[in-house]
């Protein structure tokens, strides 16, 4: 029965791999030392520098405003029903995109391949495909205003806004799921209720138009309904009141606490830096006229940018620590210096020899 053998590792395989490995090195210097490629990673940089440069992207944003306006003007029956208002409505409307497609253009000319690693930049990707991809759909080119969604990408705040939904999402899944049991349950409950009852409208009359109902009736639009079967039932006032408050009033307050907690965390994350509480003390420290204090605070900065690589919470407490003990040890030296005062002055000085 053969035996197979792994080959170890011999100078002569050492030598051949590393003869590939300088073989490989020497191709892809000579490939990035080459003129074309020189000029093609300049000209890769200058896109981006272009392209990425505040003045041209608040530009971008003041493009894309003013495409989302000109489509709400085009629903205007004045530009509609006038063929050469609305032709320079659609031709206006091309020039933006061919704007937008040149952005993106030098957006993939710089980052490459990266730029699908990038969820802004693909969302902008999207939209400007879609856009090309569906100019000649009359139906489809309703959803061109779908590019005003750009701006998002554009403003910070919006981007932390979506990112503080999409965080949130667990916990909203969890919300959601609770309000569409108590959708289905109401929902059950009035069609059983008031199904039969002659109403203005079909409200509780099979399950599907009662969950219509019920969501129409989430929005704070409830009155009339539920006078319509007040008007049969006397008592039919108390499961309106009661879907109302959970669903209005705890549910509705619930899932805004979430939102508002996930935007609180995004925004005040700067704040968990390790110098938090470097502003508090650097006063203290100026005030101090012996060398000792800038040496310890020197100490103190300089602790504290080695504690930058672990996480937020973990800095801003370890530079704490380090600061308390910093003042006991000052209050140390204190108590030492008056006890020797106190002492110098209670022991009684020894008389002089005439």
């Amino acid at each position: 029965m053969p035996i197979y053998q792994s080959k170890g590792s011999t100078p002569q395989s050492q030598s051949n791999a590393a003869a590939v490995s300088g073989s490989i090195n020497m191709a892809t210097a000579s490939i990035t030392n080459h003129p074309l490629f020189v000029r093609l990673n300049k000209l890769r940089l200058l896109c981006g520098e272009i392209v990425n440069h505040h003045h041209v992207q608040l530009g971008i944003i003041i493009l894309i405003v003013i495409n989302a306006i000109m489509m709400g003007i085009a629903t205007f029956d004045f530009v509609s029903e006038n063929p050469n208002v609305d032709n320079a409505f659609e031709k206006t409307d091309l020039a933006f995109l061919i704007i937008f497609t040149v952005e993106l253009g030098m957006q993939l000319l710089y980052h490459g391949w990266r730029l699908f690693t990038d969820g802004w930049l693909v969302f902008d990707f999207v939209i400007v495909v879609l856009s090309w991809s569906f100019a000649s759909l009359q139906i489809i080119r309703a959803f061109r205003i779908f590019r005003a969604l750009r701006i998002i990408t554009r403003i910070e705040t919006m981007r932390n806004l979506v990112a503080a939904l999409f965080d949130i999402m667990p916990r909203l899944g969890a919300i959601t799921a609770l309000l569409m049991l108590i959708f289905y349950i109401f929902a059950v409950l009035f069609t059983q209720l008031f199904g039969e009852l002659e109403l203005s409208a079909p409200f509780f009359s099979r399950l599907d138009n009662s969950l219509l109902t019920l969501f129409v009736m989430m929005t704070m639009e409830w009155a009339d309904v539920a006078r319509e079967c007040m008007d049969q039932i006397w008592w039919a006032w108390a499961p309106f009141i009661a879907f109302i408050m959970i669903t209005g009033f705890i549910v509705f307050n619930l899932i805004i606490a979430v939102v508002c907690d996930a935007v609180a965390v995004i925004e005040n994350k700067d704040d968990l830096e390790p110098d938090l509480f470097s502003g508090m003390f650097e006063n203290g420290d100026s005030k101090d006229e012996g060398g000792e204090g800038d040496d310890n605070g020197a100490a103190l900065a300089q602790d504290q940018l080695q504690n930058q690589g672990t996480g937020p919470e973990e800095a801003v407490v370890d530079d704490l620590a380090q600061r308390i003990s910093f003042v006991l040890d000052s209050q140390r030296e204190m108590l030492a210096t008056l006890e020797l005062l106190t002492r110098d002055t209670l022991v009684p000085s020894s008389p002089t020899q005439e």
